[in-house]
């Protein structure tokens, strides 16, 4: 069992608020998180039944009916007046907003204490999925997400579903007349000890089991069946890694569009290719085709004819896969160091104006200055010229290599 002092005061602070009269319960702390209704996500309330087997009704007293229905109505709390506009997918600043809410109708002190126990609850679930696994894989299997994005689904969804219980729990407990202490008792009781859950085994017994760790694993269940997809589909960072090896050992540097009249690649200057510019260019490549896509109005309104011959316009580009797979490719190429933004960027201007019709090539000239690239405005367009020629042998490489990699389910 892991300790959750935060929790514990949350709770106490949260029921202690109420005035006795028509509030008596306190806050109702996940009136706040407010989800919209999303295809294929199962909405189901507490069942009393299951949260409350006789073993626990029996430690309620005389009248455990009358404390139960105190604890679970809704009318009994105070609720959020008006809820942030509900979103299909939970983020950081949603969490943040939602507690701001709190603190300006609640009092910042309860504010405080709900999200110091949402950091405490996000803790303990990183444990529960195992101390050994990397830090990156417990992100995608609590948060759904890489390193692209602040979501925290589904990780939303186990927060508001600890708090349902843990306020009915505490609430019904203290409802019964019974001191905060032992209403504690019978929360880390009932989210730790084995209980009914409410579904049969495959004997048709009921199964039994502890709440929080059966919630984490359910929670992680759908990120943990796509990880094992990817990896068996061949979309995990190694294979990007595999890419970008496979890139730089073979074709890459007679590939490679920009070089000045010595053979030294652009913009990085050196005449060898390394990894992690590999990646910068595919990155830059991809989030350039999937943004063409998005803003034309898909392959129909016209790619740059470069993306359109390579196959970009193909029904597997989609734009959001596209740029799944260029956050990939840029993780895979890049250390663990935050990325180098004026290659990019210089990658970015390069790829512009080659895509570009237009003739001049100031702005060319001066981005690879910025990196200490001296080169003549003749010899810039010189080298956008070439670059124009073998912009589209590296498109057709990447899209003939990068399809494998994408995320078609």
């Amino acid at each position: 069992m892991e300790p959750m002092p935060q929790l514990e005061s949350c709770l106490r602070l949260s029921f202690e608020a109420g005035d006795g009269g028509r509030c008596p319960s306190g806050v109702l702390l996940a009136s706040y998180f407010v989800r919209a209704p999303t295809r294929g996500r199962r909405r189901t309330e507490l069942n009393p039944e299951v949260l409350f087997p006789p073993a626990v009704r029996a430690r309620l007293g005389p009248a455990p009916d009358r404390a139960i229905a105190l604890a679970m109505d809704p009318a009994t709390h105070r609720s959020c007046a008006g809820p942030l506009p509900a979103i299909p997918v939970a983020t950081r600043e949603w969490l943040c907003q939602s507690a701001l809410a709190l603190g300006k109708s609640e009092g910042f002190e309860l504010m405080w204490s709900l999200l110091r126990a949402i950091s405490e609850l996000e803790m303990v679930a990183q444990r529960l999925l195992g101390t050994r696994t990397p830090r990156a894989v417990v992100r995608q299997v609590l948060h759904g997400v890489d390193v692209r994005s602040l979501r925290v689904e589904p990780f939303a969804a186990l927060l508001v579903r600890v708090l349902k219980i843990a306020q009915a729990v505490y609430g019904a407990f203290r409802h019964a007349g019974l001191p905060h202490q032992v209403a504690w008792a019978a929360v880390e009781d009932r989210l730790w000890a084995p209980h009914p859950t409410g579904e049969r085994a495959a004997s048709s017994a009921r199964a039994v089991g502890p709440y929080l760790p059966s919630l984490v694993q359910a929670a992680s269940g759908n990120a943990r069946r796509r990880l094992r997809r990817s990896a068996e589909a061949g979309r995990t960072r190694e294979h990007a890694r595999a890419l970008l090896a496979r890139f730089v050992s073979g074709p890459g540097a007679g590939l490679w569009p920009w070089s000045d009249g010595s053979g030294r690649l652009l913009p990085q200057g050196k005449d060898a290719l390394s990894p992690e510019a590999a990646g910068f260019c595919f990155f830059v490549l991809l989030t350039q085709g999937a943004s063409e896509r998005r803003g034309r109005g898909g392959p129909s309104r016209g790619l740059s004819p470069p993306f359109a011959d390579a196959g970009f316009g193909a029904g597997e580009w989609l734009p959001d896969r596209t740029d799944d797979l260029a956050v990939r490719v840029l993780a895979a190429g890049a250390d663990d160091s935050i990325p180098r933004g004026e290659l990019l960027d210089a990658l970015s201007v390069l790829l512009r104006a080659t895509l570009s019709p237009a003739p001049g090539a100031d702005g060319v000239a001066l981005t690879l200055q910025r990196l200490g690239v001296d080169l003549a405005q003749a010899e810039a367009q010189a080298m956008l010229e070439r670059a124009r020629a073998r912009l589209p042998e590296l498109l057709r490489w990447l899209e003939e290599n990068g399809r494998d990699l994408l995320e078609t389910d």
